[in-house]
């Protein structure tokens, strides 16, 4: 059962769109995709604190007090089972021209059935020919300009993998077409810097902050690809798939350490938010 809720009020059917509208004409806006268990958008606070901060900057109008109150609406009878949360904050509608300001700005909600086949799943890589740019502000911010990703996916798919690995322009490994990338080497917990042209995601943010509790001790910095064949494991976060180790890169085998004490750690926070593990969501119940 899908829910949606588009500038003020709940919508059944087809959206009415002005034809100025610049999310859709210019990709200009922003959004947040969050995993919401048992009515709880799972780090939701988190996940808006970054739509706030990335919509100050690129200087679109946004209203966090709106924004819960569509919320709640959205969510006031909403059935108990598990659902996927998509906020979608554009510049509205305006006249030509790309510095325009628009009018007021479109805020849309949607709440659809939550696939949980994908989670925790293990994921082959293949290496982009897109690069990542570490000064570009849709390399840092979620915006609704995702060409290079979407065209970094299809690459992969047409190599034979579920994903891709992104590098920056300097030829340092980034990101995947849709999570953060760590590697594991020894007790040390390895993700990409801020400033390595990547998205800071959500779920990337909670591991490195559970990190101490598991004895890791966590190293944001430049990553070379050649540090991938080497690492004790490699793995992706997502706030939709959690942690996804990584097996192959480009068809050759990477190493596949024990993930296990950080899949607990990051289920158990989890589990306190929204009162459910998501290691025991029933596919069933979420939908496929």
């Amino acid at each position: 059962m899908s829910r949606t809720w588009f500038n003020g009020a709940r919508v059944e059917g087809a959206l009415s769109m002005a034809r100025g509208e610049r999310g859709f004409l210019l990709g200009d806006g922003l959004f947040e995709t969050i995993l919401v268990l048992n009515q709880t958008p799972l780090w939701g606070n988190m996940h808006f604190l970054r739509l706030e901060a990335a919509a100050q900057e690129l200087g679109l109008p946004f209203d966090r007090d709106g924004l819960d109150d569509a919320l709640a609406e959205l969510l006031a009878d909403a059935p108990a089972t598990h659902q996927v949360l998509r906020v979608t904050l554009t510049r509205g509608s305006s006249a030509r021209g790309l510095a325009a300001d628009g009018g007021r700005p479109s805020l849309l909600l949607t709440l659809d059935p939550f696939d949980a086949s994908l989670m925790f799943k293990p994921v082959a890589l293949a290496t982009s020919t897109i690069r990542r740019n570490p000064l570009s502000v849709t390399a840092r911010h979620k915006t609704l300009s995702y060409i290079d990703n979407i065209a970094a996916a299809r690459e992969a798919t047409a190599k034979g993998a579920e994903d891709a690995l992104m590098r920056n322009t300097k030829g340092a490994v980034a990101c995947s077409s849709i999570a953060n990338i760590f590697l594991l080497r020894g007790r040390t917990l390895i993700t990409p810097a801020r400033d390595q042209g990547i998205l800071t995601g959500v779920m990337r943010q909670a591991l490195i902050h559970s990190a101490a509790r598991l004895g890791l001790v966590p190293e944001e910095r430049a990553v070379k690809p050649s540090e991938l064949k080497t690492a004790d494991a490699v793995f992706l976060t997502n706030s939709l798939r959690f942690i996804r180790p990584v097996t192959s890169l480009d068809g050759k085998p990477l190493g596949g350490g024990d993930l296990s004490a950080l899949v607990s750690t990051l289920c158990d926070a989890a589990r306190l938010q929204c009162g459910h593990d998501p290691r025991t969501v029933d596919l069933a119940a979420g939908g496929r």
